[in-house]
């Protein structure tokens, strides 16, 4: 693909990831604390709901990812998935968000049944929509710029995610209604730019989807492991995840126990998106001069202090917080560099099979993301449950304290093992260059081959 994509075209894609971020912030800050804190539902049954959950979510990722792949259409590979997936997710967030009073054990199978199919329509969006992005763009810094544009409107879709909940939940004297008002207006947002994207971007690259059997489905899932760097950058993020998700799962009732700063979330919430979005032009300089892996591991050792801060932050002390989130954000935004990081690992990939395989390499990244942020999620709640939290109380200031505890040492260990890790892979924007002008030589002799 030799033309620069147009700036709309990045615009109008990049929107489809507010409706990821949405549902991901919405439910990673509030989902444990909504049934724990406001419905009164035991903190292990939440956490047991919510593993299930995600763990079937990342289980259905590889095989979304296999018939994205494959999938025949006049309107492409990715894109009829993305379409018909936006308006069940809207309303299956709505629905997660405005249970019924039932008793605890039937608003516990509520929670499963709703969030499993929530998870099984998001799927059908999200991986696809990620595998497009890879497709868009075959320039090196370019696919830095996509994934930039669309985090740019992640951090929309995650501040709004993580801060109209509370925001328009203290304007009601029943939590549980402006609860359930949050998630429409938001769930509204989700399909709306849902469609914008699907309606709004068209395929780049025309690819003919080889027939595919389930063997090779099979055989194609253990190749992507045998990609080294591949494996590394999954190892990686696999562990992150893993505390990243207990981190979400416990922090609210820090903040809001511990801290006592539960009314001005919001506020810390927009202090971090707005320290992450600031962030990106500084990982990006440093990625053009140094590669996105030296680059990325800047970020890293950056997020081995960033966990200190729940030391220091003294109780009551807004402005403190709110500095302590926005070094958090502005350490986060190397993560943009990853995520491009694995496009060029899908390159390297091609080189050796002569198969883009997009909707399988993603598929995999998030099974296994997505699996260990089901760990994480069964860990907060079993914490919470092993602490003396109960769903018909608060929790109080000691408990909360140890809560802190839990998480921020995992949080440095995870980033001092993400260093190692990506200190193991070598390759950077030379090897790129020289990859693609092998893959563009190759693409060149089939079309000759072809003609």
């Amino acid at each position: 693909m030799s033309h620069r994509l147009r700036f709309s075209t990045r615009l109008l894609y990049g929107a489809g990831e507010i409706a990821v971020s949405i549902k991901n912030a919405a439910l990673n800050q509030f989902l444990l604390f909504f049934y724990v804190d406001i419905v009164h539902v035991s903190p292990m049954l939440v956490g047991i709901a919510v593993f299930f959950g995600r763990f079937w979510d990342a289980v259905t990722d590889p095989v979304v990812g296999y018939l994205s792949d494959t999938t025949r259409s006049r309107w492409g590979r990715r894109r009829p998935y993305v379409l018909a997936a936006v308006f069940p997710v809207a309303l299956g967030f709505y629905l997660l968000f405005a249970p019924p009073t039932w008793s605890e054990l039937a608003v516990f199978a509520y929670l499963v049944a709703v969030y499993i199919g929530l998870m099984t329509v998001f799927t059908l969006y999200a991986t696809p929509y990620l595998a497009w992005g890879a497709e868009l763009s075959d320039d090196y810094h370019e696919r830095t710029s996509i994934v930039q544009t669309r985090a740019l409107f992640g951090v929309l879709g995650s501040l709004a995610g993580a801060s109209l909940p509370v925001a328009i939940a203290s304007r009601f004297s029943n939590a549980r209604e402006g609860f359930a008002v949050a998630a429409a207006v938001l769930a509204s947002v989700c399909l709306a730019t849902g469609l914008l994207t699907g309606l709004g971007v068209r395929e780049q690259r025309s690819v003919e989807p080889p027939n595919r059997s389930w063997q090779h489905f099979r055989t194609g899932l253990l190749q992507t492991f045998a990609n080294r760097d591949f494996r590394h950058i999954f190892g990686v993020f696999c562990a992150m995840t893993l505390v990243v998700s207990l981190g979400n799962a416990v922090q609210l009732f820090v903040i809001k126990y511990w801290l006592g700063l539960y009314d001005f979330f919001p506020v810390i919430a927009l202090s971090f998106g707005l320290a992450f979005v600031a962030s990106f032009p500084l990982w990006r300089r440093l990625s053009q001069v140094f590669g996105k892996h030296q680059a990325l591991l800047y970020g890293l050792g950056m997020g081995c202090l960033v966990p200190w801060g729940w030391f220091v932050v003294p109780p009551g002390n807004a402005l403190a917080m709110v500095a302590f989130a926005a070094l958090g954000g502005a350490s986060s935004g190397a993560v943009t560099l990853a995520m491009s990081s694995a496009i060029d690992v899908i390159d390297f990939d091609e080189l050796q099979t002569g198969e883009r395989r997009e909707g399988a390499y993603f598929g995999i990244w998030t099974l296994g993301l997505k699996t260990m942020s089901a760990l994480g999620a069964l860990l907060g709640g079993a914490a919470l449950w092993v602490l003396g939290a109960s769903g018909a109380e608060g929790l109080d200031a000691a408990t909360a304290w140890r809560l802190v505890w839990l998480v921020g040492p995992l949080q440095v260990a995870a980033n001092v093992f993400g260093l190692l890790m990506m200190r193991r892979i070598r390759w950077g924007h030379a090897d790129v260059l020289r990859l693609q002008a092998a893959l563009a030589e190759r693409r060149q002799q089939r079309g000759q081959v072809a003609g």
